[in-house]
C-alpha cells in the first residue's frame, strides 16, 4: 500500500504502526509520536491500529536542546 509519511509517498507492505516502525528501521521509539490522518495514535495502540491505503502519517521525534 502507499502511505504519505512526513510528506513523502512510500510503499509499505505491513499492517500496523509497529510494523511501520520496523520497516523504517527506527532504532528507538522513545520520544516518538505517530499521527495518522491528523489524529495521534497512543503507543499502546500501535500494534492494533491498522493502516490503510493513502493514510497520511506524521512522525514526530522529540529532541533536546534550546
Amino acid at each position: 500500500m502507499k502511505l504519505l509519511i512526513n510528506s513523502e509517498q512510500k510503499d509499505f507492505s505491513g499492517k500496523n504502526i509497529s510494523e511501520l516502525v520496523q520497516s523504517l528501521n527506527m532504532a528507538s521509539t522513545n520520544g516518538t509520536a505517530f499521527a495518522v490522518n491528523e489524529k495521534v495514535v497512543p503507543k499502546t495502540e500501535w500494534e492494533k491500529f491498522e493502516l490503510k491505503e493513502n493514510d497520511n502519517v506524521l512522525i514526530i521525534k522529540a529532541t533536546q536542546g534550546g
